[in-house]
């Protein structure tokens, strides 16, 4: 999947990175750098698993700041999950909301209307 300059989550909105992001705010939020540069978060949206066993945020943001990839993924990273239509929707989308809300907070993203 390439990296894009605006994502849609369907359910929820459409989000773009911020023109005031900086690399130094990544590392205060917990991005960890990848071999090719970019930054990776991986937040759990299930507090009561551990996060390698949990439904997670997944956001990546390319090297040079300009593109990213947000999505939901199951334990293990390996496929995408719909958090609005899960059996326990309620209680991820409050996490996903936290997490999101923290970003956005921060200078990483930016909600679009």
């Amino acid at each position: 999947m390439a990296f894009n300059q605006v994502v849609t989550i369907p359910n929820d909105g459409t989000y773009q990175l911020s023109s005031n992001i900086k690399k130094y705010t990544l590392g205060d939020l917990g991005f960890i750098q990848n071999n090719a540069g970019g930054y990776v978060l991986h937040r759990a949206l299930e507090p009561d698993k551990a996060l390698n066993n949990a439904i997670q945020l997944k956001v990546t943001i390319n090297k040079t700041l300009d593109g990213f990839k947000l999505s939901t993924v199951s334990a293990g990273d390996i496929t995408r999950v719909d958090i609005f239509k899960h059996q326990k929707a309620d209680a991820l989308i409050t996490q996903y909301h936290f997490f999101i809300d923290e970003l956005i907070q921060r200078g990483v993203l930016e909600k679009l209307q």
